[in-house]
């Protein structure tokens, strides 16, 4: 059975990739969970940072065959240090967070949010594992999926212009998110006039419906789409991670067609409401 489109599939995306045809996919916009950040039914909760590594790329290289020898990749993809990870209201006492410097209040996400207890991975003979490292993931994925067959075509920095706050650390504290562009071939469509900026800066905003955690902001799907260069609906946007569907709801702003793949039911189920509810801006207009 063929994917639908303007829905969210449930199901886990190494299945749901392979009931798109070969060649059909003309834009990819998605965040995979973060490692080791938040529990969750599928990706980000590997113990070993290298499986995380290893599932995503198997994901994008069951992608590169449903992707249009015109298409783009855009990964959106937060990195992590080998560091633990077990917020508690209790460590308020510890934090310099808040406008006092003295931490946040009890229902801040730094400690409401469902996040696994991950713990630091070691392994004495890969010094990459080492304690306190920076992991570097993105750019450890970018290199494996090269690997299998992308060309690596360019990196946009999202400067937040509402970066979350962190506390005392002997490390730069970090106000952007990178997004990875990644191509078929080097024939892919790329808008050039206006020419698309490697700074991006927005904020984060809070969405309405169901809580999640880790939506991004409709600005960046929209941006990565647009800079496709070409919109209607014969342009199909896939997001293998859709989470709330925010991807879904840009694509169809844009007059695109959307398919979206969750593995989570609750969060599937609301965004397929949502969908069915939403007019999109493009319709709208046209009228």
């Amino acid at each position: 059975m063929l994917a639908r489109k303007d829905i969210v599939a449930c199901g886990d995306c190494v299945e749901l990739i392979d009931t798109l045809p070969d060649n059909s996919v003309d834009v990819v916009v998605t965040s995979p969970p973060y490692w080791g950040q938040r529990t969750s039914f599928g990706a980000g909760v590997e113990d070993d940072p290298r499986e995380y590594i290893a599932f995503l790329t198997r994901v994008f290289a069951k992608i590169l065959l449903k992707l249009k020898p015109e298409g783009l990749v855009w990964i959106n993809i937060g990195d992590a240090y080998n560091t633990p990870i077990n917020w508690r209201y209790e460590d308020y006492e510890y934090s310099s967070l808040g406008h006092t410097n003295d931490g946040l209040s009890p229902s801040n996400s730094a400690y409401t949010k469902p996040r696994k207890n991950r713990k630091a991975f070691i392994d004495k003979g890969q010094n990459w594992l080492s304690y306190g490292n920076l992991l570097a993931l993105p750019m450890r994925l970018i290199i494996s999926l090269c690997d299998e067959g992308y060309l690596f075509r360019g990196e946009v920095v999202w400067k937040k212009a509402n970066p979350m706050p962190e506390g005392r650390c002997r490390r730069p504290h970090r106000a952007h998110e990178p997004i990875y562009l990644l191509s078929k071939t080097d024939q892919h469509r790329f808008r050039k006039s206006p020419p698309v900026k490697s700074v991006w800066e927005f904020a984060n905003e809070r969405g309405s419906g169901e809580r999640h955690f880790s939506r991004f902001p409709k600005e960046l799907p929209t941006r990565c789409i647009e800079a496709y260069g070409h919109l209607g609906n014969d342009v199909v946007v896939l997001d293998p991670f859709s989470g709330s569907g925010t991807t879904g709801f840009a694509a169809l702003d844009l007059g695109c067609s959307y398919v979206g793949f969750e593995i989570d039911p609750a969060h599937a189920h609301n965004s397929n409401e949502r969908l069915r509810a939403y007019r999109p801006r493009a319709r709208l207009t046209a009228k």
